[in-house]
């Protein structure tokens, strides 16, 4: 007989004694219960048992293992994996290319003068827009598409600047960067004397960059300045997504942004221009995304240098963007360390050096840029003493005036803009925000509305007011963004198959925003660049800037540098100014307009020659056919807006009388006149 079994006392949570026998105890195995039990019904499959070979048999054994071949990897298709990212972009920026083809045909049209042409404008401006738009509006897009959208954008409005004047650089301030860089290019010397632009002589750095593609890749001036404008407008809209994303925006709030700011007043011609401001744009966004990745992330060496290197680039660019670029650090600065508890010193490190650089490059090497900007400060100053004083300001008298629904236009957007505005200070206020970056939007919208009265000071306040939005639109587009992206969030709902459902209050939150939307994309195209009457490109107009750039007056220009020489004394219109300054080389004589105005040659014509040494005279005949579009014949104009009619063509070929003068040159429309025996 076998001794029971003794049973063990199992506590929870300790594992029980092993049973040992005693030493007299006898132990019984059951061999049945250590073997697998087989379950009912399932049958075990049967091995056949070796083969035990003979007593006789030899057996070879190989040593050799036969291993089955691994199957080959399959390729990757990167580009296939890429293209899922941008999901809807390549279909909406077709539909926005179409609209930059449409664009094109009216700009066709315009040089023409076809009537179909106007209404082919607005429909290829809302074909290149509002699909992008709507694309950010509808719907949650990753941060590849976003990007892809913005750039998309961009390059199409681009086209549009460049498609107005493909074959050579027509406005004004392009022309004195494109006879700079041609110099430039020439002679291998920085700071040449600039007689059309001077204060852009101690900024080179704008030439340096059209030069280094002119000489590197041996294009015409021409086109490396097409070249790195639009790099640098590329560049600008890049950074200005980069620094919405690193102040943690999503890429939908980035990509709304530069979508908001696409309706910026300048950001279609003037922004995209070969003008040393387009040229220092993406230093000032680069310094800001330098300064927000000081202040928010881990603070190296990396971002310090990044920064000063774009405090750099901006200071030897544009004198206006070096003094927008320390405003913008020292306000988030001090943003910065007004709220945040406890205070961060640091962060008016950056602010405080550009304030360091700029300055010093304005006192030793750039003097006159206090001369340059005085008389524009003070021109200001005077008409808003005369807006306060009750006296009507806007454009100069004489000059065209824009439709009564442009207007109407214009004002509408700056009051929903206001809106906006008044509706986040009271947001901000009520729940006490501390906020930096909020409070800095604020302050930088502000800023923004008071500059934006200046169109209505003054001749040159619309032109001022522009220019000066290329900054302050910066904040204002974040701010609608975010107030439209607020609307979309909290107007929607979702079921619980992520069904989107539109009810009554999203559409009214999707109306408006398509709404105001469109209309900031009106008001940036009837208050921008080119005005009203030169959004088309067309026939030559007196003083209106690229349409009064034609073959005739380029061809004399051209002339003068080949036959006469440079560095001579003219006097001129304001396009003659624009020509023979850059195409010609030569200095030009301001507070010469009494020359052309007076009927007959008199003393007191010959006492100004004298008195400002003036050697040749540009006269185009065409200044008697047509009142100045812009209310000025010259840049110094004392009729300006008095006139009821044309200059007299016996006070623009009065010249052909005087004793010891030579016409020295006459296609038919241009003359120039050698005053220096007279």
């Amino acid at each position: 007989m076998t001794s029971p079994m003794r049973r063990a006392t199992v506590r929870r949570g300790t594992a029980p004694a092993p049973y040992r026998p005693a030493a007299d105890e006898t132990v019984e195995f059951d061999a049945a219960a250590l073997r697998p039990q087989r379950r009912p019904g399932v049958r075990r499959p049967s091995v056949p048992a070796p083969r035990t070979p003979a007593d006789d048999e030899t057996v070879e054994v190989s040593r050799s293992v036969v291993k089955r071949p691994e199957p080959e990897p399959e390729p990757v298709n990167h580009f296939a994996e890429f293209v899922p990212r941008l999901g809807q972009a390549p279909w909406i920026l077709a539909i926005s290319a179409a609209g930059v083809a449409v664009v094109a045909l009216s700009y066709s049209g315009g040089r023409t003068g076809a009537g179909w042409a106007t209404a082919a404008y607005w429909l290829g401006q809302f074909l290149v827009f509002a699909p992008v738009a709507a694309r950010l509006l509808a719907r949650l897009a990753g941060t590849a598409e976003a990007y892809t959208l913005v750039v998309g954008l961009a390059v199409n409005q681009y086209l549009q600047k460049w498609m107005y004047s493909p074959d050579e650089f027509r406005f004004p301030d392009e022309l004195q960067h494109w006879a700079a860089t041609s110099t430039l290019v020439r002679t291998a010397h920085l700071y040449e004397p600039d007689h059309g632009l001077p204060v852009a002589e101690h900024f080179p750095g704008l030439e340096e960059m059209g030069g280094s593609v002119a000489l590197l890749t041996g294009l015409p001036v021409t086109a490396a300045g097409l070249i790195v404008a639009g790099v640098a407008h590329l560049a600008f809209v890049s950074l200005l997504f980069a620094v919405v994303r690193r102040v943690g925006g999503s890429p939908r709030l980035a990509g709304l942004t530069c979508v908001i700011y696409a309706t910026s007043l300048h950001y279609l011609f003037f922004d995209s221009m070969y003008v040393y401001q387009t040229g220092a744009l993406p230093f000032l966004m680069l310094a800001v995304w330098a300064a927000i990745c000081w202040q928010y992330e881990r603070r190296t060496l990396a971002h310090l240098a990044v920064g000063a290197f774009a405090i750099a680039g901006v200071v030897v660019t544009h004198h206006i963007t070096a003094m927008m670029t320390v405003g913008t650090l020292l306000l988030i600065g001090v943003c910065e360390f007004v709220l945040s508890r406890p205070r961060r010193y640091g962060a008016l490190i950056l602010g405080g050096a550009a304030a360091l650089a700029t300055a010093g490059w304005f006192a030793f090497v750039a003097s006159d840029v206090t001369t340059y900007l005085t008389p524009a400060a003070k021109g200001l100053w005077r008409s808003g003493i005369r807006v306060l004083h009750g006296e009507l300001g806007g454009a100069a008298t004489g000059a065209a005036r824009p439709p009564l629904w442009e207007t109407a236009v214009s004002g509408l957007a700056v009051l929903a803009l206001f809106a906006l505005f008044v509706q986040q200070l009271r947001a901000a206020i009520r729940t006490r925000s501390k906020d930096v970056w909020h409070w800095s939007l604020l302050a930088g919208t502000f800023v923004f509305f008071a500059t934006a009265g200046m169109r209505f000071i003054g001749s040159q306040g619309p032109e001022l007011a522009g220019r000066a939005a290329t900054f302050t639109y910066v904040p204002v587009s974040l701010l609608v963004a975010s107030s439209i992206l607020a609307w979309r969030r909290n107007g929607g709902l979702r079921t619980r198959r992520h069904i989107s459902i539109t009810p009554t209050r999203t559409a009214v939150t999707w109306s408006l925003a398509a709404g105001l939307t469109v209309l900031l994309l009106v008001n940036s195209r009837v208050g921008g660049w080119p005005s009203f009457w030169g959004r088309l490109p067309g026939g030559f107009v007196v003083s209106g800037f690229e349409l009064a750039v034609d073959p005739k007056g380029v061809t004399a220009a051209r002339w003068s540098r080949a036959y006469l020489g440079t560095g001579h004394r003219f006097a001129a219109d304001t396009t003659g100014f624009n020509l023979v300054s850059t195409y010609g080389g030569q200095r030009i004589v301001r507070e010469t307009a009494p020359l052309f105005y007076s009927p007959a040659w008199g003393l007191a014509d010959q006492e100004l020659v004298k008195a400002r040494s003036v050697e040749f005279v540009y006269v185009d005949i065409r200044l008697a056919d047509q009142l100045p579009i812009t209310g000025s014949y010259f840049p110094q104009d004392p009729e300006a807006g008095k006139r009821a009619g044309p200059i007299a063509r016996d006070g623009l070929t009065k010249f052909d009388g005087i004793n010891g003068a030579d016409r020295v040159y006459d296609n038919g429309t241009v003359r120039i006149y050698d005053l220096r025996d007279s």
